[in-house]
């Protein structure tokens, strides 16, 4: 069985688990080079969909903006699109799958608002929909009281890591939860920023053969150069990250 077929039982299961017959995706589309709206708008039944950029300055930025849409199973169409998707996104991380029994405007207004944070007095973006960011950000860097606006939202989240491989989070839903009001203005520390900036200047030099180890897969490097990034950061480092990943790799 090969790692999408594998995904794709997983949701069944995770599906009929939570006893919903939809699933949730949210799609980053920045430098995909494709339009998810258009093909969107094919759907028969259509698929109800939304910008988690709606009502912020990147609002005008659709083609580029993560997108929100619930696919209902039970029709062949919405079933093909996910497969393509999926197809498509193997080899790109931007793919975030949610099992929510939430409405889905109640959804869409916790998951905009959680992507709209405050970090030195000015509001901020937050690509949690990015899966390179998601488990680490739940995994660390937030703190547990600021993890819980996102766990409660779904059942389940899943993702396909940095090797293609399926990963799933059990998520705190409950229907007793107050959904009312979504947590807006998340606010981070200069820690927490300066960590999320270790996280993308980690993945920058994944794929650079030069930081490679022999035998180790790209969650492994990615998770070596992110701790060194880190050190780097503490320890005032004032060469380049390069020059610095390069020497602890030569230390070893």
């Amino acid at each position: 069985m090969n790692l999408l077929t594998q995904w794709q039982e997983q949701i069944d299961r995770a599906l009929a688990e939570a006893g919903v017959l939809h699933i949730d995706l949210l799609l980053d589309q920045t430098g995909w080079g494709h339009s998810a709206i258009a093909a969107l708008q094919q759907l028969s039944p259509a698929a109800p969909w939304y910008s988690l950029f709606t009502g912020t300055p990147e609002e005008t930025l659709l083609h580029h903006a993560p997108i929100l849409m619930r696919l209902d199973l039970q029709h062949w169409q919405h079933k093909a699109w996910l497969e393509e998707l999926v197809e498509v996104c193997v080899n790109e991380s931007r793919l975030l799958l949610l099992v929510s029994p939430l409405p889905f405007e109640t959804l869409s207004q916790h998951l905009r608002a959680l992507s709209q944070v405050q970090w030195g007095g000015q509001g901020a973006l937050l690509r949690f929909y990015d899966p390179r960011i998601l488990p680490e950000l739940l995994g660390g860097i937030l703190t547990s009281e600021q993890c819980l606006p996102f766990q409660k939202l779904a059942s389940y989240w899943s993702w396909l890591d940095r090797d293609g491989r399926p990963q799933w989070l059990v998520g705190h839903y409950s229907p007793e939860s107050d959904y009312q009001e979504p947590s807006f203005g998340l606010e981070l520390t200069d820690g927490q920023y300066e960590r999320i900036c270790c996280l993308s200047d980690a993945q920058a030099f994944v794929d650079d053969a030069r930081f490679s180890i022999p035998g180790e897969n790209r969650e492994q490097r990615f998770a070596r150069l992110y701790q060194l990034t880190d050190e780097a950061n503490n320890a005032d480092y004032f060469g380049t990250l390069e020059s610095y990943l390069l020497q602890q790799l030569e230390a070893k």
